[in-house]
């Protein structure tokens, strides 16, 4: 497993929110074309992992298993 693909902690994991709007994040990847895929995606081996908020739509990244927070660099997912 590399860094990028790193698992977040299961404590912090039940405890963040969306910065944006409070809502539940969920985990999800994408690849570096763009493309989303499934986290239990074995084919995914190009992918940056992400927490993604289905209510205002923002993906935050993950980067060595710490998920950045930060509605600025957070991206947008409704096309």
């Amino acid at each position: 497993m590399n860094q990028s693909q790193q698992t977040i902690e299961p404590w912090l994991r039940g405890i963040i929110r969306c910065p944006q709007c409070k809502g539940e994040l969920v985990d999800a990847t994408a690849d570096t074309a763009g493309e989303t895929a499934s986290a239990a995606d074995p084919a995914a081996s190009t992918s940056v992992t992400e927490l993604r908020c289905g209510t205002c739509h923002l993906a935050y990244p993950v980067e060595g298993g710490v998920p950045v927070l930060l509605v600025d660099l957070a991206r947008r997912t409704d096309g």
